[in-house]
């Protein structure tokens, strides 16, 4: 939900509580006007009486619609204006309704005369059901201004803070040039864009102090590595040493090479995770994993694999190109190093996921550990452990879930392609 909107919604929350609070004092201030108001209406009808007995003087009693006059046989003493609430049958209505009553001894000319006046009173279920009538309405009414306030000042206000928003999506830790983001005339979108410059301008120099020392490790590594190897292979091939010298000239170039494939496949991962394969374009997935089954079929004959391709034509995915050959490598070199002799590999592609189904010994471990880095089923085993986790974090970068299941000694690994 957008910021906007939210203060909106909250804004129109604390106007509930407090047109409810409104409501209960627009009722006790209505109430009071027309209680006053119609204590004021007797009091100008007992004047009138009162006139009307000055002029006619009556002697029996006088009984007339809203006003009784009652002659006192007794001298007494004049009391003050007394009011009260009486029911009366409404002639119109035919019910009885709640009437204001004006209660009085009056000395006039001599005599005493109970006056007693009474007129219809407005009930407070009638100023409770205005009041509410009128809260209602009014506050629908503030509920769409505010919404269509809130929308148009979301678009201007906050223009700054999105323009913020796409710079930050588009924001690469390679580019050379810093981000550079519109002043406002919002301070604090100000303090946020100051704030935002000078973090990405540190994060990409460290990025760059980070990816030099990375490239320049790998290289520095990778050098001696060859050149070792390259000496030790020279020595085998030489043919001068004795059965227990090959021996220990054999592990250490195995070593070696298990050294250079693992600075590799960890030099790989960090440009991964540093985003530096974004080349992304429509690939021609069939055609690459065909060529790759190509490539592999002579590991396949060596440990008498057989395998079952279903592929649809033409599938196109949206990724990098160099990654695209490294996922499919990873995912046919790992079926084929923890396979079975004589086992199976199935393959399915169509324009929604591909699926790798091979053979192998049962998993030790939980299924979705071995996306880890140097996670292997068996510790002892020749590989690297970093094969599934190249293929998780390419899986990632493009965008794809992986998923990895084993039943008993059959492994299945999917991976579905973003629509």
């Amino acid at each position: 939900m957008r910021l906007i909107f939210k203060f909106t919604l909250l804004f129109l929350l604390i106007s509930l509580g407090v047109f409810f609070l409104g409501g209960v004092i627009t009722f006790q201030v209505v109430k009071k006007e027309i209680d006053l108001e119609q204590e004021r209406f007797l009091k100008e009808r007992l004047q009138s009486v009162t006139r009307m007995i000055e002029r006619r003087q009556p002697t029996e009693n006088l009984i007339r619609d809203k006003i009784q006059i009652y002659p006192l046989l007794k001298a007494g003493e004049e009391t003050e204006i007394q009011y009260s609430d009486t029911i009366v049958m409404h002639s119109d209505l035919e019910r009885l309704e709640p009437h204001i009553k004006l209660d009085v001894t009056r000395e006039i000319k001599g005599k005493f005369y109970y006056i007693s006046i009474h007129d219809l009173i407005i009930e407070d279920d009638d100023i409770v059901e205005s009041v509410r009538e009128s809260m209602i309405k009014f506050y629908l009414l503030l509920t769409v201004i505010m919404f269509m306030v809130g929308g148009v000042a979301g678009m201007y206000l906050f223009r700054p803070f999105n323009h913020t928003l796409e710079r930050i999506k588009s924001f690469r830790l390679d580019q050379q040039q810093p981000i550079q983001l519109k002043k406002s005339s919002t301070t604090e979108f100000n303090k946020l864009n100051g704030f935002l410059e000078e973090m990405t301008g540190k994060i990409q120099k460290d990025y760059q102090s980070l990816r030099e020392f990375t490239e320049n490790a790998s290289h520095e590594m990778q050098t001696p590595l060859t050149n070792a190897i390259g000496k030790l292979e020279l020595l085998m091939s030489s043919g001068n040493l004795p059965e227990e010298e090959t021996g220990k000239v054999i592990a250490a170039l195995g070593s070696l090479k298990h050294l250079s494939k693992m600075g590799q496949s960890l030099n790989l991962l960090t440009k991964i995770d540093n985003r530096e394969f974004e080349n992304i374009e429509p690939v021609n997935f069939s055609n690459e994993f065909g060529t790759a089954i190509d490539n592999f079929k002579e590991l396949m004959d060596l440990k008498s694999i057989s395998l079952q391709c279903e592929h649809q034509q033409d599938v196109m995915v949206s990724m990098d190109p160099t990654l695209t050959t490294i996922l499919i490598n990873n995912l046919l070199s790992n079926s084929i190093r923890h396979n079975l002799e004589g086992g199976f590999i199935k393959t399915f592609l169509d324009e929604t996921h591909l699926v790798i189904g091979n053979s192998g010994p049962s998993l030790a471990v939980a299924p979705e550990t071995l996306f880890e880095r140097f996670r292997k089923n068996r510790q002892k085993g020749d590989g690297l452990g970093l094969g599934l986790a190249i293929v998780k974090r390419i899986s990632d970068a493009s965008g794809f879930s992986v998923n990895y299941t084993c039943e008993k000694e059959e492994h299945r690994l999917e991976i579905v392609f973003k629509t």
